[in-house]
């Protein structure tokens, strides 16, 4: 209690009267702590969960039985943790990627949950591998993709996991992105570029090569869902014949395709099926909010019970092979997540935890989707958060930039929304052209409009903000990661007199130097790059001007970069030389550097240093707002670059 009358005493001193009537400060370690407990999957046979939740601050698997009782640690990470698991078909072995420090390189873990052995499957150097496939009717084999030949190129590998042994079972003639296996998990269809930007679907013939069945060009979006139950076609998300994707059913022997969804605002999102006739039963649109359109009757009466179990969009995480007991995650704007058991046979679901239980003592802000005009009259999907308990007209106000840029915002908890509003922020969060999930015209509008047409829509949703009377125009921020941070660093170059403050989090500040410095397996997808962002040969002038390293004499607008020393995507040096630039032209900028964190965080010690890092940064160069003070903390590699 006393640690936190102290911290009340420190932001008082800096709160005004316009902040007065925000409610209780929600502290960092809550927003931006590990969750309580995240991401249950039910066994096989649905007598077991597995989760994950922190042990000694670090995310680990744990076990419990169905009914909640017996929990248990599985996993004893005292690294990076483990965060993106499932079980294998047998039930006796859980499987989990992880790399060592965020340079990307996963390797693919088998744990055996009786005994606790964990193996790395993929025990290779500088290799990255995953999962590709699974089979109930074959349980103790896995399709693994393995780049260990050709850092460029990943392989396909049968591994067994009873023995650990990998075979090989196709080899990469060079242009495959990607190896889709039908229901007896033979690799019969791959995903392949054409080398101008189009992409093709191609199927393995008689004599073993590799013949197109389906080519589109670099204007369209064919996403390869999964091969039907009886192989005799595969599922689609494609525009091919409409501006928003649909799920459509591919004939290989006719070529035709039958539309099962569509949606004219959103493309099809998440498919869920019936996994023993590999028929879908339901499949996701998110516009600005999800709805989910049901293909098999039999759902209804389940998915009009789960709407009334609790607030906002849920989705089914996981079901056990009887389909009798489903987990089903709840997502609203002030948790991230609510798990709910749901056994279908009593039409019935018990509450199983939430992600962050703590926020339940705190009052979040107010999320409000909506649509912004950009100056060509192309309508933004966007989300407006507002502070709670305080006049929202004339905030200081956040635009936060999602990364990407080929991915969206969405409606629901973000802690970075919630921490910025709960000190006095509004913050706006745009769907820029360029983001997907809107129809291939939304998303070839911001073909090589890197720094052009997606930076202006982001500054027309900052001078709607104003015009709407909810933005104070000299209290104008930006900040983003990824994409978003270079959005934030072209906010700042190219509209000098726009932004108060800026955030950057591991974006590039050269598109030249970028594009060179991808990871190897990015190569296979030059061509699809140059036509979305620019060629390196052909359109190198325009990459320089949008560049904004180029334009550091002209940025003044107080700078917080923030880079992750592993990043393998957005390397060290894209901020090594901004900042470089930056204080040659005399320009005062704060650097920090994470050592052991790639192109994000996974570290809760780091997570924590960044926000409050942020926070106290933003209030220095905010009037009006309030923060919780930012101290060391414990366990963080962050360094100041001097």
């Amino acid at each position: 209690m006393r640690r936190l009358m102290l911290v009340s005493a420190a932001v008082l001193m800096v709160t005004s009267a316009a902040s007065a009537g925000l409610p209780g400060m929600i502290p960092r370690d809550v927003l931006f702590g590990n969750p309580e407990r995240l991401a249950p999957e039910l066994s096989p046979d649905g007598s077991l969960i597995a989760y994950i939740a922190p042990a000694g601050g670090v995310l680990n698997l744990w076990l419990m039985n169905a009914d909640g009782s017996d929990p248990r640690q599985i996993t004893f990470d005292e690294g990076r943790g483990v965060t993106n698991y499932f079980w294998a078909e047998n039930g006796r072995h859980i499987l989990y990627m992880q790399d060592q420090a965020g340079e990307e390189n996963t390797h693919v873990y088998r744990l055996d949950v009786a005994t606790g052995e964990v193996t790395d499957l993929t025990p290779f150097e500088g290799v990255k591998a995953y999962v590709s496939a699974t089979d109930r009717d074959n349980p103790d084999m896995i399709l693994i993709e393995m780049n260990a030949d050709n850092p460029m190129l990943f392989d396909s590998y049968e591994a067994d996991l009873n023995t650990g042994a990998l075979t090989l079972v196709e080899s990469n003639p060079g242009f495959i992105l990607g190896w889709i296996p039908d229901e007896d998990m033979v690799v019969r269809v791959a995903f392949a570029m054409d080398g101008e930007g189009g992409q093709m679907l191609m199927e393995k013939d008689s004599e073993g090569g590799w013949t197109p069945f389906l080519s589109w060009g670099v204007e369209e979006q064919v996403y390869p869902v999964r091969m039907t139950g009886d192989g005799s076609g595969i599922y689609l998300n494609s525009t091919l014949g409409s501006n928003t994707s649909r799920l459509v059913r591919y004939d290989f022997a006719t070529g035709e395709e039958t539309v099962l969804a569509s949606d004219p605002l959103c493309d099809a999102g998440r498919v869920f099926f019936d996994e023993s006739t590999v028929e879908p039963r339901a499949v996701s649109f998110t516009h600005l909010r999800t709805r989910v359109e049901i293909l098999d009757p039999s759902l209804q009466a389940d998915y009009d019970y789960l709407a009334t179990v609790h607030e906002g969009d849920f989705f089914i995480t996981s079901a056990d092979h009887a389909d009798d007991r489903w987990i089903v995650g709840y997502t609203s704007v002030d948790n991230p997540l609510n798990y709910y058991l749901y056994d279908r046979s009593e039409g019935t679901a018990a509450f199983l935890f939430s992600a962050i239980p703590a926020l339940e003592d705190y009052e979040l802000a107010e999320v409000r989707p909506l649509l912004i005009p950009a100056r060509d009259g192309l309508m933004l999907p966007s989300y407006l958060t507002l502070p709670a308990g305080v006049d929202t007209t004339g905030l200081p106000t956040v635009l936060f930039v999602h990364g990407g840029p080929w991915a969206r915002d969405h409606y629901g908890y973000d802690p970075i929304t919630q921490l910025l509003a709960n000190r006095g922020f509004a913050v706006l969060q745009v769907n820029f052209r360029g983001s997907s999930g809107f129809g291939r015209d939304f998303l070839n509008a911001a073909n090589r409009e890197w720094g052009g047409a997606m930076q202006d829509d982001i500054t027309d949703a900052a001078m709607w903000a104003v015009e709407q009377g909810y933005a104070d125009p000299g209290r104008l921020v930006i900040a983003g990661a990824s994409y978003g941070g270079y959005a934030t660093l072209a906010g700042v170059a190219f509209t000098p007199d726009l932004y108060a403050a800026a955030v950057d989090l591991f974006g590039p500040s050269n598109l030249i130097t970028f594009r060179q410095s991808v990871p190897a397996y990015w190569r296979p997808m030059d061509a699809l790059l140059d036509a979305r962002i620019g060629s390196l040969d052909e359109d190198a002038d325009m990459l320089a001007d949008r560049s904004p390293m180029n334009h550091a004499d002209e940025i003044r607008t107080p700078l917080l970069v923030i880079q992750g020393a592993n990043d393998p995507r957005v390397v060290q040096a894209e901020s090594d030389q901004l900042v470089e630039a930056l204080r040659t032209a005399g320009t005062a900028v704060e650097y920090v550097l994470y050592a052991d964190e790639g192109h994000g965080f996974a570290l809760e010690a780091n997570n924590l240093d960044f926000a409050g890092r942020m926070e106290e940064f933003l209030a220095r160069h905010i009037e009006g707002v309030r923060f919780e003070p930012w101290t060391p903390v414990e366990g963080s590699t962050a360094s100041v670059v001097e």
